[in-house]
């Protein structure tokens, strides 16, 4: 208990602990209310049974005199009056606390969802890069509601409904605190016995359900992802197969819980109720007549029936709070891990006026001993065309991935104007940068949305737009489109060709008017003719903007001004391609496989 109440403690901020104080206390005043309602149910039916019980009673005589009745009809009829109505004011009190502490939970739910989504956007690159995004998805969109569901609000209910029954309990032990201490040993004990035979069993289905959770996102995405190779492999039944499984695992494991949570409550109502019969056959035994016995008996009815909901509600809290702990020890490892690997980016601003240099740049990937890029310089001017060029490996991407500040060098600078790259202006220089991928990624939207990627709707500049679209070669090929600029693109571009959706990548990149445009092996999956096209888009940018290019194809860096060629993350060579096919034999051996004999 202790460990549950530290672990959603570190889930709620200051404000949240506040209104959860407030809701503790509804919970305390629904307790007592309820209670009243329960005690009211004795005086009633001992009137009921015995009138002269009105003589007999202090507090009943001093109730008749009090309010001026004269007969004991009119009298019982108002104890019944007030009785229900203590009764809808218990109900109701139980109405509003349910509703304030579900809305509690679910706004919640609502907080710690963008707080985890925040929390990991704002991780570092890298941490992407060794986290499988299915596992991420399923903590946002699935753990956290199971934590809700499955921890807060089970939490919440075990206060509510726990301070109900003790209020109830303290009522029948002041009525008799022989029978009382009876029922509450009997159905206390058998609730207790019962949860220490099933706790451990029920945190093992819920780590089966976790796991198996992950695992039908992780498949899902990947099918869904690749349709088109699943398609035309006919690699259905083959995600099927590893897809039924653990559905079926994470089914059962729901299924065991639940069957476990639910199936004591036929057991203890039977207990209960046959308890009351026991009570009947007790006091009769102990020689007490009916009308003696009925206030007494219909107290500990009436409670009966009001604790039993409460016992119930109880045990399936804690055994769902038991289930959902692996979720919950998820969720608070991944906020401690924004705790204290927090990434924050300055305000300084970067003015790229005249360089971009590399100065004895070193960077290994986590987990390796031979580095990426191995004290590395080199120096591009503004409003150059650069073309990096090198076999696979070589570190052309790692250097890149280094320009946009995805990765930190280990040692040695990369300077904007002398001005060394780093977290207090890498926010200031990425606002400076288009970069364009090999494979762009395209949401189910339209092309105006998709050129302004991430531009709130009503934030979009539509003028910027067909510019960016008209300096990518593309403006004329969307005015034929049946909605133009409307017109919805589908998942990840399905409705274009590829070099459509590099353009749109180049006009995205474009949108923001950077000075710097990296293209990543853009080309490299397009035809030669679709290629010629991208290419003359970029030739137009050619001298107003830096151009940065990572090409596989030579061809693509022919016009370059400066192509650096790389080799086991460094640079072997630089000039321009004539240069470079004079002087360096491995240039000129891969500019051969590339566009033929030079």
């Amino acid at each position: 208990m202790f460990k549950l109440l530290h672990q959603l403690n570190s889930l709620f901020d200051r404000r949240e602990r506040w209104q959860l104080a407030i809701l503790t206390v509804a919970l305390i005043l629904r307790a007592a209310i309820e209670m009243v309602g329960v005690s009211s149910i004795a005086p009633f039916m001992s009137v009921v049974a015995d009138p002269s019980m009105i003589e007999k009673s202090e507090l009943l005589k001093w109730g008749y005199d009090y309010f001026g009745f004269t007969s004991d009809r009119s009298f019982l009829t108002a104890i019944g009056v007030s009785v229900i109505v203590l009764l809808v004011i218990s109900n109701s009190a139980s109405a509003i606390t349910q509703y304030g502490l579900l809305r509690f939970s679910y706004a919640t739910q609502n907080r710690l969802g963008v707080r985890l989504l925040t929390g990991y956007l704002g991780q570092p690159y890298s941490y992407f890069t060794e986290t499988n995004s299915a596992a991420l998805s399923n903590s946002i969109l699935t753990e956290v509601q199971q934590v809700i569901e499955g921890v807060l609000i089970p939490f919440l209910t075990i206060i509510s409904r726990g301070m109900v029954a003790l209020a109830i309990v303290g009522l029948l032990l002041a009525t008799d605190i022989f029978l009382a201490g009876i029922v509450a040993t009997v159905l206390g004990g058998a609730y207790g016995g019962l949860y220490t035979l099933i706790r451990n069993r029920q945190k093992r289905y819920g780590q089966q359900r976790l796991a198996a959770s992950e695992d039908r996102f992780k498949i899902t995405n990947e099918a869904f992802g690749a349709i088109k190779d699943v398609k035309v492999l006919g690699r259905e039944e083959s995600f099927l197969t590893q897809f039924k499984p653990v559905s079926w695992l994470a089914a059962k494991a729901s299924s065991n819980y639940a069957i476990i949570a639910h199936l004591p409550r036929y057991l203890f109502e039977g207990i209960a109720f046959g308890g009351i019969i026991c009570i009947v056959l007790y006091y009769l035994r102990a020689g007490q007549g009916i009308t003696t016995i009925l206030p007494t008996i219909s107290l500990f009815a009436f409670a009966g029936y009001r604790l039993m909901p409460e016992l119930q509600q109880l045990f399936r809290g804690i055994s769902r709070i038991r289930f959902s702990s692996a979720s919950l020890d998820k969720l608070v490892g991944a906020m401690k891990l924004f705790q204290t690997q927090p990434v924050v980016l300055g305000d300084d601003q970067v003015a790229f006026a005249k360089s971009i240099e590399f100065s004895e740049t070193t960077f290994s990937y986590p987990g390796t001993s031979t580095p990426a890029i191995n004290r590395l310089s080199l120096k591009i001017q503004r409003n150059q065309t650069v073309g990096l060029v090198g076999a696979s490996g070589s570190g052309k991407t790692t250097l890149v991935d280094l320009l946009l500040g995805l990765y930190q060098p280990e040692s040695g600078n990369i300077c904007i104007d002398n001005i060394p790259l780093g977290h207090n202006n890498l926010k200031s220089w990425r606002q400076s940068i288009g970069y364009v991928p090999q494979h762009i990624f395209l949401t189910d939207d339209t092309v105006t949305r998709n050129i302004a990627f991430g531009v709130p709707l009503k934030e979009i500049d539509e003028a910027k737009v067909k510019d960016a679209a008209s300096r990518a070669q593309l403006h004329e090929f969307i005015e034929t489109l049946s909605d133009g600029y409307d017109t919805i693109v589908g998942e990840r571009g399905v409705r274009l060709s590829g070099g459509q959706r590099q353009r749109i990548g180049i006009a995205r990149a474009l949108y923001h008017e950077p000075d710097v445009l990296v293209l990543d092996e853009a080309t490299s999956a397009l035809d030669g003719a679709t290629e010629g096209v991208v290419m003359d888009a970029i030739k137009e940018l050619a001298g107003q903007k830096t151009i940065i290019l990572i090409a596989h194809r030579l061809s693509t860096v022919e016009e370059c001004d400066c192509i650096y060629l790389m080799q086991n993350g460094q640079k072997e060579a630089q000039g321009t391609f004539e240069q470079l096919i004079e002087s360096n034999p491995t240039f000129r051996a891969m500019a051969k496989l590339s566009i033929g004999e030079v």
